[in-house]
């Protein structure tokens, strides 16, 4: 079994079914969830994970870079003007 955290773990092996070699995914969680995916279901759920993966690595690196800019705005403004106010 793989760890993905303190209280999930998963495992993924092949199972005999009609088709052949079938794909099985066990999840140790409170339910012990079992998939059983045919080869083509298995194929186009991790397609779809893959996928939704990469979106959410992109937001998340979209995001960090709109964070990152403001401070590098006030840095600039501070370097180019001083962070002391002037006397009226």
């Amino acid at each position: 079994m793989t760890q993905v955290n303190q209280d999930l773990q998963f495992a993924v092996s092949l199972y005999d079914c009609e088709e052949g070699d079938c794909v099985k995914i066990e999840l140790s969680d409170a339910q012990g969830t079992v998939i059983m995916l045919s080869p083509q279901q298995a194929r186009s759920f991790a397609s779809e994970l893959i996928q939704t993966v990469y979106r959410a690595e992109v937001k998340n690196s979209l995001q960090r870079k709109q964070q990152a800019a403001p401070a590098k705005k006030m840095e600039r403004a501070t370097d180019l003007y001083g962070s002391h106010p002037h006397p009226a």
